[in-house]
């Protein structure tokens, strides 16, 4: 294998060794994107349950009003007993009226805020089934991230195996340089040159360069990006 053979090779691994540290920087990103999820179900829950308890205890208000009015109804009976003129009984028996008028319109809005209770209580069932589902199916995507990072992991172990193995032989003069052109070039460091035109930067360059690079047997760089030429 010539030397360009023998880095194109190196290069091949490189690519993919680049992949997969991407790939394994996304993963944890991807999780705490599945977690995001999870919590926000658990958030709806949380003010549906918080819906919910104040629905409750506006029902138990309007009890408590409606109750500490009937009380007051029994006292006013037992006051009417005492009563010594006609004229005062009809004043007490206006004043129960409105105050019976006044627990009616109570239980009136309590029917409707009960109604509320009974929507509140089936949103939480739906909000916690809900959560329960996204529950099981986080911790599935989460098992699934794990198991690829530990694929991943190892994938990457076994190309750096390879890589070490694929530079045995190369020039270090070669090596080093295309380490440093790989290190800032994202798309290669070693690119065709097809028609005289830079794979990389896509600049012409002169036939003497296309010559060059021919041969394969000397180190042909472009003169505008700094990358290694083949042909």
């Amino acid at each position: 294998m010539s030397t360009i053979e023998k880095l194109l090779t190196v290069q091949d691994i490189d690519i993919r060794i680049r992949e997969i540290e991407q790939e394994m920087h996304d993963i944890p990103a991807r999780q705490e994107q599945e977690q995001t999820r999870l919590n926000e179900h658990k958030q709806a829950l949380e003010k549906a349950e918080e819906d919910l308890k104040l629905a409750q205890a506006n029902v138990h208000k309007l009890e408590l009003e409606s109750e500490s009015r009937h009380e007051k109804i029994g006292k006013l009976r037992q006051q009417q007993l005492e009563l010594k003129t006609n004229k005062e009984f009809k004043a007490m028996e206006h004043e129960i009226a409105a105050i019976k008028e006044k627990i009616s319109a109570l239980e009136d809005e309590e029917l409707v805020l009960m109604e509320q209770v009974e929507l509140a209580k089936e949103d939480v069932k739906a909000r916690s089934e809900a959560l329960n589902e996204e529950a099981t199916a986080v911790a599935a995507d989460v098992a699934v991230l794990d198991e690829r990072m530990g694929s991943l992991d190892g994938e990457i172990g076994d190309c750096r195996v390879r890589r070490d193995e694929a530079v045995v032989g190369i020039d270090n003069e070669w090596i080093s340089y295309y380490d440093k052109v790989w290190a800032r070039r994202k798309d290669g460091a070693l690119v065709k040159l097809v028609g005289g035109v830079c794979g990389g930067c896509h600049m012409k360059l002169p036939p003497a360069v296309q010559n060059a690079t021919k041969r394969k047997d000397e180190m042909v760089r472009c003169e505008w990006c700094g990358r290694l030429l083949y042909s």
